[in-house]
């Protein structure tokens, strides 16, 4: 018999896990996510190309278990068989209610549940899969491979074809993050160049997409105050989908060809240049990017969580070209790239130990995370929010890599910000994509909005 192997967490599932610990609201570590088929699907047959995936999938047999008091992963190598519930809806209202059940409650993740499926018949006579599952197992890059995977499975066994090649291990990405992390000459350094970069800088300034006349935010500042206070009981949120068009993506994806940028950093420091303006030209932030830290070979063909954060200190200066900011924000994003491993939780302390603020108070007003995925023809991916957020606003980028358009969702805070904020953010946003596409060359000062 086998003996099982005991892992820690790594960075990017200790960040999902002590999103849990510091909220009243479990649920927080729900991912919610759909597939809708334009063409009618054999559930029978999409049941056996599930159970498949979970074979192939080592993420979605990961288990979690309490030892020593301290919460720690294994591998569960032969899972049984699901049954998957087919559900039937007459009207969107129905259908609506059951994914707002779903949403409510935390999966139960300490019970062996890491993922739920459901295939569903809509209201308006399509066949979706629905999704639960929970963020230590999967982020929303990992779930790309996952439903790949699964489409990919399940046209191989409709059409009688050998299945694809499967998917590498996770938990291989794991052992090999768990061992980087061990590593304290690495760790000093780490800390050490983030304590730098915190003592060569003035003290950020929170830029929310409500801008500046919002009431709660006008009351921290005639405290003084240069972070938001954070929520930890009223922090409902609600989910909006904007579009960025194949227009506007075609002239950024040129433009980034021609001054040799990626099209992250380009949407990156537009957004950042966005959000200073809709605030009154604030010179000086903290927006946090959501990047996708798979760099081996391994850790690209293989879904599970993934994902780390970055506080980025961002200076949008007036005088100064577009091109020219792009530039010193990309070289110094590189060095950044290359400590992805050290600890949010270490770096929060480390933040507010600086400029001695609260803990209990935030610099960052939204998250970004630009996702390059390539669509599957004939299904509509969609995600959901999970009505609740320990930040003002979260962003996630959907870029169709062969459609060319964007899918922009935000899950905003809705104690601070309304659909009118969110338009008013987004509409700044698209303007000042389409003019730094068009010349990338041009200074701040001259941007219209």
């Amino acid at each position: 018999m086998n003996e099982i192997k005991y892992y820690d967490l790594n960075p990017s599932q200790e960040v999902s896990r002590l999103q849990t610990k510091y909220t009243l609201f479990k649920r927080v570590i729900n991912i919610l996510f759909s597939t809708t088929s334009d063409k009618p699907l054999d559930w029978e047959l999409m049941e056996k190309a599930y159970n498949k995936i979970v074979e192939r999938n080592d993420c979605l047999r990961i288990r979690f278990v309490k030892k020593d008091k301290k919460l720690m992963q294994y591998f569960e190598k032969q899972p049984p068989k699901a049954t998957v519930p087919v559900l039937t809806f007459k009207t969107k209202e129905e259908q609506d209610a059951f994914v707002n059940q779903k949403r409510k409650k935390a999966i139960k993740y300490m019970k062996g549940i890491v993922i739920e499926p459901y295939f569903i018949n809509t209201y308006d006579g399509k066949h979706m899969i629905f999704f639960k599952v929970c963020h230590m197992v999967l982020d929303i890059y990992g779930i790309n491979f996952m439903v790949k995977d699964l489409f990919e499975v399940y046209n191989a066994m409709k059409e009688g074809k050998e299945l694809p090649p499967a998917p590498e291990s996770f938990e291989e990405v794991v052992i090999k993050d768990l061992e980087r992390k061990k590593n304290e000459e690495r760790h000093e350094e780490q800390a050490a160049f983030f304590q730098k970069i915190l003592n060569e800088n003035p003290e950020p300034y929170y830029v929310g997409i409500h801008g500046p006349k919002n009431e709660i935010w006008q009351n921290q500042r005639k405290k003084d105050k240069r972070a938001m206070k954070m929520f930890f009981i009223n922090n409902d949120t609600w989910g909006y989908e904007k579009p960025i068009s194949k227009e506007i993506m075609d002239k950024v994806v040129a433009a980034c060809q021609a001054q040799k940028l990626t099209i992250t950093n380009f949407m990156f420091y537009a957004c950042s240049i966005a959000a200073s303006r809709v605030n009154g030209n604030v010179s000086n932030m903290l927006p946090l990017q959501l990047c996708n830290c798979r760099g081996s070979a391994v850790e690209k063909s293989c879904a599970g969580t993934k994902v780390q954060s970055v506080g980025v200190y961002t200076t949008v200066d007036d005088k100064k070209s577009f091109a020219e900011q792009i530039q010193d924000f990309s070289v110094n994003q590189t060095k950044l790239y290359r400590r992805l491993n050290f600890s949010d939780q270490e770096f929060e302390m480390m933040l507010h130990k600086t400029y001695r603020s609260s803990m209990l108070e935030t610099y960052y007003s939204l998250t970004f995370s630009f996702i390059p995925y390539r669509k599957i023809d004939g299904i509509t991916f969609n995600i959901y929010t999970n009505g609740k957020g320990a930040l003002p606003c979260y962003l996630a980028l959907l870029y169709d890599v062969d459609g060319g358009d964007v899918r922009m969702c935000y899950d905003a805070q809705t104690k601070i910000i309304t659909e009118e904020d969110v338009d008013t953010f987004h509409n700044a946003y698209c303007n000042v994509l389409t003019q730094l596409a068009e010349n990338p060359n041009m200074l701040i000062k001259d941007l219209k909005i």
